[in-house]
């Protein structure tokens, strides 16, 4: 019971977007025109398709690598699992209470929309099939926020793993969580799908949920 209040202490910590456009709108239409062999786009192409799929599947696959590296007994391993999940749950309670409080337009909505500058009717996000709900903030960088939390707090931040993507062939490698979850806001912004405030200010809500969870849970 304790832990539900997260979903309110964390949703404190969302600031109101400041207006009506996101920010930074152009620069999603600038990236997206670069020529398609460029060495940025194969690069935002990467990040894309590695993380598309079930965020806390591959969260909780990354806890179940270290945590076998590390030889974590059944207890610690229920310890962990259990914080890790019950902030990730919390953090998607947060999201989507700030997403219906604030109901914040998507990039295609703002750009196509012919009131807004340089709008552009035919433009299309580099992700296919905007999620249709609310923008702000990122979902993905906040339940992300809240699991990278809690894995840098029981293993440091500095802690290096591989994600296998579910969508393309081949793995990657990240030396640290907030690398992992720095690619995480490059992915949805360069996806055309999120704008950069939001992915930030999710990734802090997510640790604000994350944080409240490890002091008041499974004590």
């Amino acid at each position: 019971r304790r832990v539900l209040r997260t979903q309110s202490s964390g949703t404190l910590c969302v600031d109101r977007p400041r207006s009506r456009y996101g920010p930074l709108r152009i620069n999603h239409r600038l990236q997206l025109r670069l020529p398609p062999r460029s060495r940025l786009v194969r690069k935002h192409y990467d990040s894309n398709t590695v993380w598309a799929g079930n965020t806390p599947l591959y969260w909780n696959r990354i806890a179940l690598q270290i945590a076998a590296a590390r030889s974590l007994t059944l207890s610690q391993n229920a310890h962990l699992f259990a914080l890790m999940n019950v902030a990730i749950a919390d953090a998607g309670i947060a999201c989507w209470d700030s997403k219906y409080r604030y109901v914040f337009w998507r990039p295609i909505t703002a750009i196509r929309d012919p009131g807004s500058v340089n709008s552009d009717a035919a433009w299309i996000p580099w992700l296919p099939g905007t999620p249709a709900h609310p923008e702000y903030p990122s979902g993905h960088s906040t339940v992300s926020g809240a699991a990278a939390f809690i894995l840098s707090q029981k293993f440091g931040d500095s802690t290096a793993f591989t994600v296998t993507s579910d969508v393309r062939p081949g793995t990657r490698s990240f030396p640290s969580f907030s690398a992992a979850v720095a690619e995480i806001a490059d992915a949805r912004v360069f996806g055309g799908i999120h704008y950069r405030t939001s992915c930030a200010r999710g990734n802090l809500l997510g640790q604000s949920v994350g944080h409240y969870v490890l002091v008041h849970a499974m004590r």
